[in-house]
């Protein structure tokens, strides 16, 4: 199961602009802090590059910069979760942190160290920006050729999408068969692990249906058939690479007591609108 241990947030000069824990695996994040920035000074030293991810005994650290700013969050997780998992979700926090406090505001306070409490109101956005950080997930993956669309559903709603037009109406009418697929899905994986997805051609043999099962979700790619066969294997190569990730954020947010059928910050109104008509269109 994936955990998140620590997220910590900090000046280049190490002082610790703001930490959270999800486990008690680190008992004083602010001296983790002070041993973090020697870290990504000794390793600018000897290297001239700053560290992206460090793997230990039991824990993985992974580091993202913003030098503009001079900050940079480092995560804490299991080392057995990727490392592309770690940037993404330090990416997505150390993001949002920035756009939530000015720059100006930023280098004020890691240069005086005065009204670091102003910072503590982050802590309950966390649970939200891992959620949504399926949206970026999405969006490159609708930006690799030979991929036509992208999209992650719920029973009741389109929870998150890429970045192209969704025939909403569509697809939520048929919202049921779709789940009653991924259904035997898990079905066929009790049976045979080697089951992954389900892999549906259309009449013209010109766009290919894949449909996964991620916990109370359903991750469906679109592919293109008329591309080359090596742009099909990217595509489907970073499809399934993108399902590891949002099965990442998924069982964090199952752990974590999140969900999507709980938080529908994400899901839009136009989608539920769209529920509606779509049931009364069935009377």
């Amino acid at each position: 199961v994936m955990v998140l241990r620590n997220v910590i947030i900090l000046a280049q000069s190490g002082l610790v602009l703001f930490a959270k824990e999800f486990m008690h695996s680190v008992a004083q994040p602010r001296l983790l802090g002070s041993l973090l920035t020697a870290m990504t000074e000794f390793s600018a030293l000897a290297t001239g590059m700053k560290p992206t991810f460090i793997e230990l005994s039991s824990l993985a650290v992974t580091f993202v910069h913003d030098d503009t700013v001079k900050v940079f969050c480092a995560l804490v997780h299991d080392r057995n979760d990727s490392a592309s998992f770690g940037q993404l979700i330090a990416s997505e926090i150390l993001t949002a942190f920035v756009d939530e406090y000015s720059p100006d505001r930023l280098r004020s306070t890691a240069s005086s160290g005065h009204n670091l409490r102003d910072f503590g109101s982050f802590d309950a956005k966390i649970a939200a920006i891992v959620q949504h950080s399926i949206r970026p997930v999405l969006q490159k993956l609708d930006a690799q050729p030979g991929v036509i669309q992208s999209l992650l559903l719920t029973e009741e709603n389109i929870v998150q999408a890429g970045v192209g037009e969704i025939d909403q109406f569509a697809i939520l009418a048929n919202n049921a068969a779709i789940f009653c697929y991924s259904d035997v899905i898990l079905n066929l994986v009790n049976q045979n692990d080697s089951t992954k997805h389900i892999i549906f051609d259309d009449e013209l043999g010109l766009r290919r249906t894949l449909l996964w099962r991620i916990e109370d979700c359903v991750l469906i790619v679109y592919l293109s058939t008329q591309v080359a066969s090596p742009i099909y294997a990217d595509a489907l190569d970073l499809a399934e690479q993108s399902r590891s990730l949002i099965a990442q954020v998924l069982a964090f947010m199952r752990t974590s007591g999140a969900s999507f059928r709980r938080s529908t910050a994400n899901a839009s109104t136009s989608s539920k609108k769209a529920t509606r008509k779509v049931e009364s269109n069935n009377r």
